[in-house]
């Protein structure tokens, strides 16, 4: 059996990781559309600050030689053909396939015109990153734009500002990373990272990158027009889906699939970024793109593709700021019947429940017990009778240790 794997990021490589566990003879093509070795997005940017490449690289830049991948490089997927069982690449070359597994990932995007211009960068491609840390270091971005305070543009955002580079951020909503956080939460955000010397400027939309064949500005609702040397798209990701069209697959943000992680046509797999799977706590049916569920993805997808019966549970929905100076941590829901609440200066804690279960919680400042919450929270546990004591950092230590048979030490 020969599997071709599109795209070399944590869920591909999770892919041809757990295939090799399995079978050691089984043939495996790994294309990547980037010319390095498969690497973890979420490194990049204590990459760009360290210069060490253990994490960005962190499975070693040999492992596609170690589990014998047939590693492609350079190689962008034009098409696909299911009823031949074919992927065509950008030079029409046509690989042949038993199984194909789509890892083909995300890019940064937003939604207004002029996002493909040259001078847009895309924070998630490595090749795209290194094109604009180099012009940072050469001295010829001074000033970078970022449209969207999200998760992903807060941490350029902070990457930008300890290489020297004035950043400001223009967010349409009223709050910073407003898919994650609560206002609370988000204000103590807002402002680390206005010490941190980020211009985050709410409530203030961005309709078009202007420029004809390069970026040269931000064009607000107002009729402003911000000017920058750089700029980032980053009110979200897109899943590199384009070269699907005409292909049958079923297609919504990113390819639909089942709790096999299945397309809708045969022999077919979606993994990653690029996955539309179902949220293990609310059901409803997104685009979860996040380091972990990626690699959980790949795992679970090699087994159903080798013949075992493994149902994916769900996606999760959690995130945390490393380069913030203010540790923060959002698990979950941001809301939920009830909401426990505790804060002192820049230390806060809220775990929401409904029904006496864990749906979601946001830490700043001590992130204690977060591992504790989330195995909670993902066990559906009731914490009823020891919910007064949630909200205590030392929650599942020393006495505060959970006992699925006797809570009695919580009374």
């Amino acid at each position: 059996m020969h599997v071709v794997i599109i795209g070399a990021g944590p869920a591909g490589l999770s892919v041809a990781e757990t295939l090799r566990q399995h079978d050691r003879v089984m043939a495996i093509t790994m294309l990547s559309a980037e010319p390095f070795p498969p690497y973890a997005p979420p490194a990049m940017a204590d990459y760009f600050l360290t210069g060490r490449d253990e994490t960005l690289f962190w499975k070693g830049r040999d492992i596609c030689d170690r589990l014998a991948v047939d590693f492609r490089s350079g190689v962008r997927a034009q098409a696909m053909h299911p009823d031949a069982r074919q992927v065509m690449l950008e030079d029409n070359a046509v690989i042949q396939y038993d199984r194909l597994v789509i890892a083909s990932g995300s890019r940064l995007y937003a939604p207004v015109e002029g996002q493909t211009l040259p001078g847009v960068y895309n924070f998630k491609s490595l090749s795209a990153a290194t094109e604009l840390i180099d012009q940072v270091r050469q001295g010829k971005v001074r000033k970078a734009l970022i449209v969207g305070a999200g998760f992903i543009g807060m941490e350029i955002a902070l990457l930008l500002r300890e290489l020297g580079v004035a950043v400001t951020m223009v967010e349409m909503l009223d709050r910073v990373m407003p898919r994650m956080l609560d206002s609370e939460t988000a204000a103590m955000a807002l402002k680390a990272m206005q010490a941190r010397g980020v211009d985050v400027r709410l409530n203030t939309k961005a309709v078009a990158f202007t420029g004809k064949r390069k970026a040269t500005g931000v064009q607000l609702e107002s009729g402003k027009v911000l000017k920058a040397e750089a700029y980032i798209a980053a009110t979200g990701v897109k899943p590199n889906v384009e070269f699907l069209d005409g292909s049958g697959i079923d297609l919504g943000w990113g390819v639909r699939v089942d709790d096999h992680l299945r397309a809708n046509v045969p022999g077919v797999f979606a993994v990653g970024d690029v996955a539309e799977t179902r949220d293990r706590m609310t059901g409803e049916r997104y685009v979860h793109a996040i380091f972990p569920n990626a690699v959980a993805q790949g795992q679970i997808a090699a087994e159903n593709l080798l013949g075992f019966d493994t149902v994916y549970e769900g996606a999760e929905s959690m995130n945390s700021l490393k380069h913030l100076g203010l540790p923060i941590m959002a698990v979950g829901a941001m809301t939920g019947q009830e909401e426990l609440r505790w804060r002192q200066g820049d230390a806060l804690r809220k775990v929401f429940l409904d029904n006496g279960h864990i749906v979601g919680f946001r830490l700043v400042g001590d992130i204690r017990a977060g591992g504790v919450y989330r195995s909670l929270m993902l066990r559906k546990t009731d914490v009823s009778a020891f919910k007064r004591h949630l909200l205590d950092p030392r929650f599942g230590v020393g006495r505060f240790m959970l006992s699925a048979a006797d809570v009695s030490g919580f009374a």
